[in-house]
């Protein structure tokens, strides 16, 4: 029994000795630690380098000192990066990030990478510790650089970039030249898109790096050949008088534009290129300048004839006369007697006057406006003018000489003659001491010029017709009707050159004027009775008592003559 206490005992102290052994090595570990601790701490806390792990980017800062970190933080160190740019695939050019107005807070960069593992109180001191233990064993604490840029250095770079890409859309052109037709191609337009290679730039955040600078495009409008070729293809045509304005203008250039060989000559230039397109240009044969020089310089032909009959008839010459003074016709144009001279009304100022309808003499508003017409019909032929329309009197007109007289009516017959001397021709008609005399001015380029002369190929006699009448007293003869002869016409076209040798002859036209009877009234009233003698008729001849006198200048209009073809050049010659 005793034993077994012995052995308890025994067995009682070994154990109370191994948890003392132990608790003291536990001691003696915890002050170790505790005291390696307390010594890393007190390390950590004299440790006057930037702390291990702490970077920038891509920049190790650990173990920097404070100049050393100040240098590495610098702008300059951290903003040497290059920045290439590019834009559809053009180079324009490199920027460092300083020229690109980027900047940094250099003290606060500097301050927060020396600051890591620095903080204070007794949290401070153990959390500093580990800080520095976990930089030791390869646990990074990065820091954020953050890059600044100045606006105005921006945008001022932007626009010098785009100044120097961006290029303005060229639409297709064309140009009428004395040359020929030159077309330009049309080319795309591109502009850099400014605010999106701004935000380009700066998301670099001052590193180096390549940028593709954004942009866009505007096509350009391409030549329609079609509607150019319709808009130029024209005859060519001389510098003319324009009529409303009064000044010369310039004239058309002849165009012949093939618009699918200019396609095909167009699609093969560059973008942007100019070319001359296959086309036939023709210049004007005559210059604005040119025409200027030589308007109206010359009297073509002057016409006078003397104005008869009543005031009202010679009034009516003078108003369809200054309808008519100052006409002007381009080369080509074709004067219109009816069209000039307008309806001949009282409104107007024209009266009635002596005018031939059905053969007989009655008055008429506008009579006498023929001869008007009849004057300007001979100063055309004088001048050589191309005659459109021209119709004979009824009977043969005593104002002016056989042939060249041009009866008119409104609504027709007509008088119309056509400007073919290739200038600009004006009418200068004035009437004065009873007289209407029309002038053609224009421009001669020879020394040509024209005598008319007629052919009378035959007469047609008149007759005297005697009829009673008891509104006259017996024995008393009065005229009704005065006489005509009539006369077959032809009248010829004969010019001259200046030293008077005859270049050419050519019937101009037929004017067959009709002859119309005279009548005698003979009076019955008061007859005698049967044996008295009785005077026989037209034994007085033409000096009969009692006979009135007639117009001897009435105006002729109803069945004008259609010239038919026939005579040969006649003999009387007056121009």
């Amino acid at each position: 029994m005793s034993g077994k206490r012995v052995a308890l005992a025994g067995g009682t102290q070994t154990v109370q000795k191994k948890s003392r052994a132990g608790w003291i090595a536990l001691g003696l570990i915890a002050a170790l630690v505790i005291g390696g601790i307390a010594g890393f701490c007190a390390y950590t806390g004299g440790y006057d380098r930037v702390f291990p792990g702490v970077t920038l980017g891509d920049r190790d800062l650990s173990g920097l000192s404070r100049q050393q970190l100040r240098q590495t933080v610098s702008a300059d160190a951290l903003l040497s990066g290059r920045v290439s740019i590019t834009a559809a695939g053009e180079d324009l050019g490199e920027r460092t990030q300083r020229e690109l107005g980027a900047y940094i807070d250099e003290e606060s960069i500097a301050g927060a990478a020396w600051n890591v593992g620095r903080e204070e109180g007794a949290a401070g001191w153990l959390k500093n510790a580990w800080t520095m233990f976990c930089g030791l064993v390869g646990v990074d604490v990065p820091m954020d650089l953050t890059v600044y840029y100045d606006d105005g250095v921006l945008r001022s770079t932007a626009e010098e970039l785009a100044a120097s890409f961006d290029r303005e859309q060229i639409d297709g052109s064309y140009e009428l030249t004395a040359d020929g037709i030159y077309a330009t191609r049309s080319a795309e337009g591109r502009f850099l898109d400014q605010p999106g290679l701004i935000r380009a730039l700066t998301a670099l955040n001052g590193e180096s790096g390549e940028v593709e600078a954004p942009f866009e495009t505007v096509p350009g409008q391409e030549l329609d050949l079609e509607t150019i070729a319709q808009e130029l293809n024209a005859e060519p045509s001389p510098a003319r008088y324009d009529i409303p304005t009064g000044k010369v203008v310039e004239g058309t250039v002849g165009v012949d534009l093939d618009p699918q060989a200019a396609r095909f000559a167009l699609d093969a230039a560059a973008p942007g290129e100019t070319i001359r397109l296959p086309a036939e240009v023709t210049r004007p044969s005559m210059t604005a300048a040119e025409l200027e020089a030589v308007l109206f310089r010359d009297v073509l032909s002057t016409t006078t004839t003397k104005v008869g009959g009543t005031s009202v008839r010679r009034n009516n010459v003078r108003l369809a006369g200054e309808c008519c003074n100052g006409v002007i016709l381009n080369d080509g144009d074709v004067f219109d007697y009816n069209a000039v001279v307008g309806r001949r009304t009282t409104d107007r100022g024209f009266g009635a006057a002596p005018a031939y309808v059905n053969g007989e003499t009655v008055e008429t508003v506008g009579g006498g406006i023929c001869q008007v017409s009849s004057t300007i019909y001979y100063a055309t032929l004088l001048a050589n003018l191309e005659i459109v329309e021209r119709y004979a009197h009824r009977y043969a007109p005593s104002y002016i000489t056989w042939g060249m007289d041009a009866t008119v009516s409104w609504g027709g017959p007509e008088f119309r003659f056509k400007n073919d001397t290739g200038y600009p021709i004006r009418l200068d008609v004035s009437y004065e001491n009873s007289k209407i005399t029309v002038s053609i001015a224009g421009t001669k380029t020879d020394d040509t010029y024209v005598k008319m002369t007629y052919k009378n190929l035959g007469d047609t006699p008149y007759e005297t017709e005697y009829v009673e009448t008891d509104e006259l007293d017996w024995g008393t003869r009065q005229q009704k009707q005065s006489p005509y002869t009539g006369h077959q016409v032809v009248s010829y076209r004969n010019v001259y050159s200046g030293d008077g040798k005859l270049i050419s002859s050519a019937k101009e036209a037929n004017s067959n004027y009709k002859n119309r009877n005279e009548i005698i009234l003979v009076g019955t009233r008061g007859k005698p009775a049967m044996g008295t003698t009785i005077p026989e008729y037209g034994e007085n001849g033409g000096d009969l008592p009692g006979l009135l006198p007639e117009d001897p200048y009435p105006d002729s209009w109803d069945e004008p003559q259609l010239p038919p073809d026939d005579g040969s050049p006649g003999l009387s010659i007056f121009g």
